[in-house]
């Protein structure tokens, strides 16, 4: 040993200290200091760093192995030499397990021993620390696979559930929620919440059961296209061992991030296919169902209520004099007209009635669970709402509007099917345009 190292004699007998004290002395590039008990020596290795530690185990406030124990445990990176006036190869044994590197008895202390035992401790000191290092670096590199392995598997679960076409979004996006902690190690301190935009999901927020919103979360925002979508938060609903991201790794925060723009995809996807829908089932500039729509939303319900035995109607509606307003006041007038009918009709109408667009300034209303009569009073109070509408356009005069009605009842205990009902509704309309107009008929 050619540098100058230090070591802390921990010895409450005079007569002993000062024996052990002159023979260190006589070992090379030792310097040495003395404490008398267990809590004095704990205060000089927080004001100096030492090489080894030469620790009596009859203390006067620390007796035995519990001495090493409760030293080692305040500090584990130094190395400690035992010295104890008992042969006692189980106490050895024990001073080892607790941390101790070497072990002397006091009737054959010398130089010589002390020194190879100097020597011994440091070298069998560091080698534990490599080992533990070692042995740390092993198991953190397993928990990491453990833990990629864990993302890899989510995100490929994630991606099924999204990708599945049977799956409704909000029944999708629930399970991927409910699925989102299992890529952490402990899956029980993770809780997840999906926030969407209104009109992206039925519920708008997604979360897993008894969601905790904490300070120590990852959230990233949830892109559909271009278009913020929402956000995807990850909260731990334990303390972890850093604050803020830090309580996160690297690869973590990327999982929430790549968790976010999956389901933004799946947003994006949702979005684009009810734009495909709306393209193809509504008409373009009132809203209301297009023909081709109604023709089917309709036939299925008239089904419906053949199979159940339910009453069912339907309206034939023609706007009055309509091709008037488009002469005398443009077509984006007789445009403004049409789209104020719907809207009003819409208000008066329950959220199973259909209603449709079938041309130019004709209409038509389906009525499931509705029988003739009352469905001459639907009639008659949108006639009445309507013939009091006052349509505003531009900066001329608002435009008054009327319309004729036909009113059928399916007759779907015979059998009758869309076109003979809907035949019958159009030859009542018919005949209230020929009565004056502004009216209701029934079929015959």
């Amino acid at each position: 040993m050619s540098e100058t190292m230090f070591a802390l004699l921990v010895e409450d007998s005079p007569t002993q200290a000062l024996l052990t004290l002159a023979e260190l002395e006589k070992v090379p590039n030792v310097k040495v200091d003395h404490a008398v008990s267990l809590a004095s020596a704990l205060e000089f290795i927080q004001r100096k760093r030492y090489h080894v530690i030469f620790l009596d185990l009859t203390l006067p406030d620390s007796v035995g192995d519990e001495t090493v124990r409760r030293f080692c445990g305040a500090a584990p990176e130094l190395a400690v030499v035992v010295l104890t006036n008992h042969d006692d190869d189980q106490q050895a044994l024990m001073a080892l397990e607790h941390g101790a590197q070497d072990y002397l008895l006091k009737a054959k202390i010398d130089a010589e021993s002390l020194s190879r035992s100097f020597r011994y401790a440091i070298h069998r000191k560091r080698a534990e620390i490599l080992v533990r290092e070692a042995r740390d670096a092993a198991l953190e590199a397993n928990r990491q696979l453990e833990r990629r392995m864990r993302q890899i598997d989510c995100m490929y679960g994630v991606s099924r559930i999204l990708e599945s076409p049977e799956l409704p979004l909000q029944v999708a996006l629930e399970q991927v929620v409910a699925k989102a902690p299992s890529a952490w190690l402990r899956p029980e301190t993770i809780c997840v919440r999906l926030s969407c935009l209104p009109g992206l999901l039925p519920s708008g927020i997604v979360q897993t059961p008894g969601f905790v919103e904490t300070a120590y979360r990852l959230e990233a925002q949830v892109f559909a296209g271009s278009r913020p979508a929402g956000r995807i938060e990850i909260c731990w609903t334990e303390t972890p061992p850093a604050e803020g991201d830090e309580a996160f790794s690297t690869s973590e925060r990327e999982l929430v991030r790549e968790l976010a723009r999956r389901i933004g995809l799946a947003l994006e996807r949702a979005c684009v296919q009810k734009e495909l829908v709306q393209l193809a089932t509504t008409d373009f500039l009132t809203d209301a169902c297009n023909r081709r729509h109604f023709m089917q939303s309709t036939a299925a319900e008239i089904q419906r209520a053949g199979r159940y035995g339910r009453p069912m109607s339907l309206l034939m509606i023609d706007l009055d004099h309509f091709k008037r307003i488009n002469d005398e006041r443009g077509h984006a007038a007789g445009d403004e007209a049409l789209k104020a009918f719907v809207v009003m009709a819409r208000d008066l109408l329950r959220d199973q009635d259909i209603i449709g667009r079938m041309g130019g300034e004709e209409f038509a209303i389906a009525l499931p669970e509705t029988a003739l009569n009352p469905a001459l009073v639907v009639a008659e109070r949108l006639r009445i709402r309507l013939a009091g509408l006052q349509v505003p356009v531009g900066g001329g005069e608002p435009i008054t509007l009327s319309a004729s009605f036909g009113v059928a009842e399916c007759k779907v205990g015979a059998g009758e099917g869309l076109e003979a009902c809907l035949g019958r509704a159009d030859a009542a309309l018919y005949r209230a345009k020929a009565m004056g107009r502004n009216r209701v008929e029934p079929a015959e």
